[in-house]
C-alpha cells in the first residue's frame, strides 16, 4: 500500500515538474512565433489547472493560518473573561462581607448597655448539622460560658465551652438548648428548644404553650428575657407549623430560626451588662 502511494507521489511530482518546465518554455518562446502558439494551445489547459491548484493551496494555507490566529485570540479572550468573572465575584464577596460587618456594628452599637465582642464562625459541628459552632474569640476576649450569641438576624445560641482564642456555641437547634420566648403579636409566652428530630432540618420546637394562646402560622417569636441569658426583645424565629393534640389543645409549634445557619459568618457575643 505504501509503495502505491509512493508511486502516485512520484507521478504527481513529475507532472508538476513538466508543467513548470512547459510554463518556462512558454515564457521563453514569447511573442507570436509558431512554437509559442503550439505550446500555448497544447498546454494551456494544464497551465490553467496548475494555476488553480496553486491558488487553492495558497487559499488553504491562508485559511489555516487565520484559523490558528482565531484560536489564539479566542483563548486570550476566554482567559480575560474568566479573570473578569473572578474579579466580579471577589468584588461581590467583598461588598457582601462589608454589608454584614456594617450590620453587625450597628447591632453592637444598639446594645449600648451590654459588653459585646464580635467573632467569626470558624467551624461547624462534626455531624454536618448546625447544633454547635466554633467561633474565633475566647476567654482572652472576655467570652465566658453562658454568654448569648446573636447576629443582626436573631439569636444564634449560647457559649458552652471556651478556650483562650476560641469558643463552642450551642445553637438554638441543639436539643440541649432552650430559651424563654414570647409571640410578638400577642405577647403569649412559651419555650423554644432544640429537637432531635427537627434540628437536621434547621428547625426547632416551641413548647409549654398556654392553652389560651391564639397562634397563627407566620407569628414572629422574640426572647422574653427570662432565664438571664438572652436579653429581651431579640428575634428568634417564625412559626411554620402548629400541632394540636386529639382534644384540640396546642401541643407544640415548629419554628424556623430567623438566623440562616447555612450562611453564618460573623456573630456578636454578649459578655454581660456594664
Amino acid at each position: 500500500m505504501s509503495s502505491f502511494f509512493k508511486r502516485k507521489g512520484v507521478i504527481a511530482a513529475a507532472i508538476i515538474t513538466v508543467v513548470v518546465l512547459v510554463c518556462a518554455a512558454i515564457a521563453h518562446f514569447g511573442g507570436t512565433n509558431p512554437v509559442s502558439k503550439v505550446l500555448r494551445t497544447v498546454f494551456s489547459p494544464f497551465q490553467n489547472g496548475f494555476s488553480y491548484i496553486v491558488n487553492k493551496v495558497t487559499d488553504t494555507t491562508d485559511f489555516i493560518r487565520e484559523m490558528n490566529g482565531y484560536k489564539e485570540e479566542n483563548a486570550r479572550l476566554v482567559g480575560e473573561i474568566n479573570e473578569l468573572k473572578k474579579q466580579n465575584k471577589d468584588v461581590a464577596n467583598y461588598r457582601e462581607e462589608n454589608e454584614r460587618l456594617k450590620e453587625t456594628l450597628e447591632l453592637q452599637n444598639s446594645l449600648e448597655n451590654y459588653s459585646t465582642v464580635a467573632a467569626s464562625v470558624i467551624a461547624y459541628s462534626s455531624n454536618n448539622w448546625y447544633d454547635t459552632i466554633q467561633i474565633s474569640k475566647g476567654s482572652l476576649a472576655g467570652v465566658a460560658v453562658g454568654n448569648a450569641v446573636i447576629t443582626p438576624d436573631g439569636v444564634v445560641g449560647k457559649v458552652v465551652e471556651t478556650g483562650p482564642t476560641w469558643s463552642i456555641v450551642s445553637t438554638i437547634l441543639n436539643p440541649d438548648n432552650a430559651m424563654g420566648v414570647k409571640v410578638s403579636r400577642t405577647s403569649d409566652v412559651a419555650v423554644v428548644e432544640g429537637d432531635s428530630e427537627l434540628y437536621s432540618q434547621n428547625y426547632c420546637k416551641m413548647t409549654f404553650i398556654d392553652k389560651g394562646s391564639n397562634l397563627i402560622i407566620g407569628d414572629i417569636l422574640e426572647t422574653s428575657g427570662s432565664g438571664g441569658i438572652y436579653p429581651a426583645g431579640l428575634s428568634v424565629g417564625v412559626i411554620r407549623e402548629i400541632n394540636s393534640d386529639a382534644m384540640g389543645n396546642l401541643n407544640y409549634a415548629t419554628v424556623e430560626p430567623l438566623v440562616d445557619f447555612n450562611k453564618l459568618y460573623e456573630v456578636l457575643v454578649i459578655n454581660g451588662t456594664y
